[in-house]
């Protein structure tokens, strides 16, 4: 067994190590330019001010509270969680500011390691356990002053992005917000409109489950969206140029199936492109007419673009056309086990033998019903001139509804 002793306050080896600082210093520097290239690319005149100051304090901190055998005091770390914060704001990731503490670490020891006498080498070893100590107590609150911070950093840069993605669907000035955000704006667009279907929940869950359902939809969005997404949807901007229009309509179908599949509920959404920044609004507003169209419907979960519901797109339309349409369903309306034979009859292709398997009735039960329904509206649903207007009336209605 290795007796190692308690730190000697007094021990010479401390001594010099204090007066090494300086040199230590640089010695620790370059290390973590050899090994982190986010340090390299700092401006020098921060590398020449700042960090040699801050590995410097460091080591002073560590030296002090060495010989005083205690861990580090929480103002003594001020300094050094001022640093990290300024770390996470220039974008330095978390784990290379971490690792430089366990760099100077090796790199201090090691130097202390080299001015050590042969006498000394129980001085030395003492200085293990309060390295490790120290450690323990400074990387945590490092690393917790950075999080903050990055947190802090996300949180204004998302409040920047729904400004800018709200500037941009009313057609106010962006230029402003996404300079503040450090973003070039593109000349076309892909707008994605997503409406989500809200699941049941107890009033205590309800918050805690539209917050995770938030996190898991922005989770999906790729690192150039534009987003203004709540638990209930919202709109998605996908910047593009003139030739990746097409491109990238078809990334946004696939998106909305990861959306759907990370929202774990029924989840639509409505595509339309914008070959302009001035027509963003126009294609928002198209967007969100389908998605809210086919939720209306109850169509699938999934992507649709006007192509899919152009029927449909123009029957919700105000005008006599529509009203003409709406009373032809209305007459039906009153009868419900004739509407629902009508619906059936048509989402079966107007074959007789499907619709009567699906329905559960016989044959002559379901030419009884077919020929009510002429009756009723005055409209044959066995000419294809005559059953086409009535799925017209029918969406209609549903709209309606």
């Amino acid at each position: 067994m290795v007796d190692i002793r308690t730190p000697d306050p007094g021990a010479p080896l401390y001594e010099r190590a204090a007066t090494q600082i300086p040199g230590t210093a640089e010695k620790v520097l370059e290390a973590f330019f050899a090994r982190s290239a986010a340090y390299r690319q700092l401006p020098h005149q921060l590398v020449d001010r700042e960090i040699t100051e801050a590995v410097s304090r460091n080591l002073q901190v560590f030296l002090t509270s060495l010989r005083e055998r205690r861990p580090p005091a929480a103002e003594e770390l001020a300094d050094q969680i001022a640093t990290a914060v300024r770390r996470a704001q220039q974008g330095v990731p978390l784990d290379v500011v971490l690792s430089t503490y366990h760099v100077a670490a090796h790199v201090g020891w090691t130097a202390m390691a080299g001015v050590a006498k042969p006498d000394e080498v129980d001085d030395l070893l003492a200085t293990v356990p309060a390295l490790l100590q120290y450690l323990s107590v400074a990387v945590p609150a490092v690393a917790a002053s950075y999080l903050t911070e990055q947190q802090a950093l996300h949180a204004e840069r998302r409040e920047a992005g729904r400004a800018l993605v709200a500037a941009l669907l009313t057609g106010r000035e962006a230029e402003p917000l996404a300079e503040r955000i450090g973003l070039e704006l593109s000349s076309h667009h892909v707008v994605l409109a997503v409406r989500v279907e809200t699941p049941p929940a107890d009033a205590a869950d309800a918050r805690f489950a539209a917050h995770a359902l938030v996190r898991r939809l922005r989770a999906e969005l790729p690192k150039h969206a534009l987003s203004a997404l709540d638990h209930d949807g919202g709109t998605v901007l996908l910047p593009t140029t003139a030739e990746g229009v097409e491109q990238e309509l078809a990334e946004a179908a696939e998106l909305v199936r990861g959306l759907h599949t990370a929202a774990g509920v029924r989840l639509v959404g409505g595509i339309a492109a914008a070959e302009g920044r001035e027509e963003v609004p126009t294609a928002a507003r198209q967007a969100a007419d389908i998605a809210e169209l086919v939720q209306r419907l109850g169509k699938p979960a999934g992507a649709y673009v006007l192509d899919d519901v152009l029927l449909e797109y123009q029957l919700c339309r105000p005008g006599p056309g529509r009203k003409r349409l709406a009373l032809v369903m209305d007459k039906l309306a009153e009868h419900p086990d004739l509407l629902h034979t009508l619906r059936v009859f048509l989402e079966c292709d107007h074959n007789r033998h499907r619709t009567a398997e699906k329905l559960h009735l016989h044959r002559n039960t379901l030419n009884y019903r077919l020929r009510r329904i002429s009756e009723i509206t005055g409209y044959n649903p066995a000419d294809p001139a005559d059953v086409r207007l009535l799925a017209a009336s029918l969406v209609v209605h549903d709209l309606r509804s």
